[in-house]
């Protein structure tokens, strides 16, 4: 096998709001250049396309197959990180764009075997093809920051934690109905695509919850919030996003949704499982999560499993080229 340079590229838009993909991109190149990949971010400080051997594209976005065209006429290797879950059929236009996708990919990678499950219930893909890797969280989470600092200057005492991009996916609105007449406040980290639920959002909350603006990843104040709180909620209507794992490296009590990937990621006794459509559910979660310390377990299972970059190992193997 030789070495080969990889460009990292995804839809066009996909910056504008930043949520967890984004910032995962960003992660997934220091950490491959951290395992001596040499990966570049596709933008203006990007190689032509012909320096590179192979292109990592994140997303089946229908606006990033003509990028993908592109690329395969260029003769480059392609490897493609779906990053999608069908929670209800899709329609049959959207089967046939992720169908164009994965015929032009030579390597379709997933992180979890419930989404490779979740999207070939709907669309057929060579089992040639498929590759896997995990999911990755960075060490700096274990770190011992105080969780005060958070708490000072947002001034908050007792709150709960939901982190990243609010959109309807996510079911932030559901967590608020719940959790409305909760004493203790929900604070919500993150921006927002859409205004109008965004807006539904703050306009269902109760007055002591709080809307924060996007905080740095891996920042001081991210870490102090996080541990900082009495338990981490997320009830979306896909899979958790990767703060789900910075939460469980920083010992936090955790809220998720119950399903295949929760199970698989976390099984059954490490974190709170809900219904993400019952607000009872959910209110008997967190109820639970605030009387239950968290195991010790929690972090030595993120800690041994899903460290970065050592669970990126799988992946670089796939982005090498044949010589």
């Amino acid at each position: 096998m030789s070495d080969s340079r990889v460009l990292i590229t995804t839809y066009p838009a996909a910056f504008l709001h930043r949520g967890g993909g984004e910032l995962e991109l960003v992660d997934l190149m220091n950490n491959l250049r951290q395992l001596g990949v040499r990966a570049d971010l596709y933008g203006p400080t990007a190689q032509p396309l012909n320096k590179y051997d192979v292109v990592l594209h994140y997303s089946v976005v229908p606006t990033g197959i003509e990028f993908v065209r592109e690329v395969k006429a260029a003769g480059k290797k392609l490897v493609l990180l779906p990053s999608i879950w069908w929670s209800k059929a899709p329609a049959q236009s959207e089967k046939d764009s992720v169908a164009e996708f994965f015929e032009l990919a030579d390597v379709v990678v997933f992180k979890s075997n419930s989404e490779y499950e979740n999207v070939v219930e709907h669309v057929r893909l060579d089992s040639s093809k498929v590759a896997f890797y995990r999911w990755g969280v960075d060490s700096c989470f274990e770190e011992l920051v105080d969780g005060e600092l958070f708490k000072q200057t947002y001034r908050l005492d007792d709150y709960l934690l939901a982190v990243g991009i609010i959109e309807e996916r996510k079911n932030q609105l559901s967590a608020i109905h719940a959790l409305r007449e909760s004493k203790i406040p929900l604070v919500f980290v993150g921006d927002y695509r859409d205004r109008a639920y965004y807006e539904a959002c703050v306009k269902a909350a109760p007055s002591h919850f709080k809307f924060l603006p996007y905080l740095q990843p891996k920042s001081e104040v991210l870490r102090s919030a996080l541990r900082g709180a009495k338990a981490f909620i997320e009830v979306s209507l896909e899979p958790a996003g990767f703060s789900a794992f910075e939460a469980g490296l920083s010992r936090v009590p955790m809220v998720l949704s119950a399903g295949a990937w929760t199970q698989e990621h976390f099984g059954g006794e490490l974190v709170h499982q809900v219904d993400p459509m019952s607000t009872a559910s959910i209110q008997r979660g967190v109820e639970a999560a605030l009387r239950t310390p968290v195991s010790p377990e929690l972090q030595r299972h993120v800690h041994n499993k899903y460290l970065m970059p050592q669970c990126l190992e799988p992946l670089v193997r796939v982005l090498k080229v044949r010589a």
